[in-house]
C-alpha cells in the first residue's frame, strides 16, 4: 500500500466516492414524470425508452473490466464518471425519443462502467489491507441513493429538473474525480504480464449459465427496478396528488433498503441465509402486493387511506428485497469455478439480459391495460417465486454447469 495513501483514509474516500455515486445516478429517479413529460410519451413507450439502459449496461459488463486490465484504473474511471454525468446532464434537455434513447444507453453504460471500477478498486483494498469494505460500501451508495431522493422531492415544484440535475452533474464530476486523483497512488495498475493477458472473447469462451442462481436473481431484484422505474408516476398518475409527496413512498422504500442490509448481518447467527431469504421474499412480495391492490380499490373520498397504503407497500418492498440481490450474487461467486472477474461479468449479462425482457414486458403490459398498479403484480409474483431458487443459497449447494 502507498506509503501516502493510509488504509484509513483510503476507506473514507471510497465511502465517500460510493456516496456520490449513488446521489448523482438517482438524482433524477423522483423527477420522472417530468421527464416522461418532456418527452411526450404514453407509459408505455417511455417505459421501453428507459429500459434501453440495459442496452449500454450490457455492453459496459462485457468491455470494461478488459479495458481496466489493459490500461489501469485511473484513466478507465475518469473517463467512466466523464461519460456518466454528461449523458445525464444532457438527458434532461432532451424532447426527442431518438436522442433520449442514444443518451440513455451512454448513460446505463457510464453507470455499469463506474460501478466496475469503483468495486473492482474495492476488491483491491480487500486484499491489501483484509479490510472487506464490499457491503458497507453499498450501504453508502444507498445512503447517497436516499438522500438524492429527499432532496429531489423537496425540490420538485420549486427548482427546475435541468437546473438541478445539470448543476449536480457539474459538482459530482468534479467532486469524484477529485477523490479518484487523490486515490491515484493505490488505483489498480493496468496488468503488463502476457501469461495473464485478459480478453473479451474470454466471457464467451465457455460461457455458462447458473440457472437456479440467476433466476433467483432476477426475482428477486425486479421489484426494486420496478419501483425505481414506476414508483414515482404510479403515485402521483393514480392518486393525483403533489409530485413532491410522490417521492415519500420511493424514500420510505429506499430507506428499508438501508435498514435491511445492516440488518442481516445480525439476523445471520439465527438462522441460516436461504431461510431468511425466503421469508423476505413473502414479506415484500405478499406485503406490496396486498397493500396496492388494497390501495386501488379504495373509493377516490380515501385518497390519503390510499397513499398511507402505497407508503406502508413500499415500506414492505424495500425491507423484504434489500438483502436478496447481494446474497444471490455471492452465491453465483461461490457456486462458479471461474475466476471472479469472469463471474460477474457472464452473471451480470444474464440478469440484464432477463431483465431487459422483463422491463419491456411491464412497460407494455401498463400501455395496453393502462394500469401500473397491475402491471405491478408482474415484479410482485417474482418476488414471491424467490423461495424456490433460495435452496442455491445454502453453502452445500453447488452449481450443475
Amino acid at each position: 500500500m502507498a506509503k501516502d495513501i493510509h488504509h484509513r483514509l483510503e476507506q473514507r474516500l471510497l465511502h465517500t466516492v460510493f456516496f456520490l455515486f449513488g446521489f448523482g445516478i438517482m438524482a433524477w429517479v423522483p423527477r420522472f414524470p417530468e421527464v416522461k413529460a418532456n418527452l411526450g410519451l404514453q407509459n408505455g413507450a417511455f417505459g421501453s425508452l428507459m429500459s434501453t439502459g440495459s442496452i449500454g449496461a450490457f455492453f459496459g459488463l462485457l468491455t470494461v473490466g478488459h479495458i481496466i486490465h489493459k490500461y489501469g484504473a485511473l484513466k478507465v474511471t475518469i473517463a467512466s464518471i466523464l461519460i456518466l454525468f454528461s449523458s445525464l446532464g444532457v438527458l434532461v434537455h432532451l424532447n426527442s425519443s431518438f436522442l433520449f434513447l442514444i443518451f440513455n444507453i451512454a448513460f446505463g453504460f457510464g453507470i455499469t462502467a463506474v460501478h466496475v471500477c469503483l468495486n473492482s478498486q474495492g476488491f483491491h483494498f480487500l486484499e491489501r489491507s483484509k479490510i472487506n469494505l464490499i457491503t458497507s460500501t453499498a450501504g453508502y451508495w444507498s445512503a447517497g441513493a436516499l438522500s438524492t431522493a429527499i432532496l429531489s422531492g423537496v425540490l420538485v415544484g420549486r427548482v427546475g429538473l435541468v437546473a438541478h440535475v445539470n448543476f449536480l452533474c457539474v459538482a459530482l464530476t468534479i467532486a469524484m474525480i477529485a477523490i479518484v486523483l487523490r486515490l491515484r497512488p493505490v488505483l489498480l495498475e493496468s496488468n503488463t504480464d502476457s501469461d495473464h493477458d485478459y480478453s473479451i472473447k474470454d466471457i464467451f469462451t465457455g460461457f455458462r449459465i447458473d440457472w437456479p442462481v440467476s433466476l433467483g436473481m432476477a426475482c428477486a431484484v425486479y421489484l426494486e427496478f420496478a419501483i425505481g422505474d414506476w414508483g414515482t408516476i404510479f403515485t402521483k398518475d393514480r392518486l393525483d396528488i403533489d409530485a413532491g409527496l410522490s417521492t415519500a413512498p420511493y424514500i420510505v422504500f429506499t430507506a428499508m433498503m438501508i435498514f435491511g442490509r445492516l440488518l442481516i448481518h445480525r439476523l445471520i447467527p439465527r438462522a441460516p441465509l436461504d431461510l431468511w431469504v425466503k421469508r423476505a421474499a413473502l414479506l415484500a412480495g405478499a406485503g406490496f402486493g396486498i397493500c396496492i391492490i388494497t390501495a386501488t380499490h379504495l373509493p377516490a373520498t380515501l385518497k390519503w387511506w390510499s397513499y398511507g397504503l402505497f407508503v406502508l407497500a413500499f415500506f414492505f418492498a424495500g425491507l423484504g428485497s434489500s438483502f436478496l440481490g447481494p446474497s444471490f450474487f455471492a452465491a453465483a461467486n461461490r457456486r462458479s469455478s471461474l475466476p471472479s472477474a469472469v463471474v460477474v461479468g457472464q452473471f451480470g449479462v444474464v440478469n440484464n439480459v432477463l431483465l431487459f425482457g422483463i422491463k419491456w414486458i411491464v412497460a407494455w403490459t401498463i400501455q395496453f391495460t393502462g394500469s401500473i398498479a397491475l402491471a405491478m403484480m408482474i415484479p410482485t409474483v417474482m418476488m414471491l417465486a424467490t423461495v424456490f431458487f433460495a435452496d442455491s443459497l445454502k453453502e452445500s449447494s453447488k452449481s450443475k454447469v
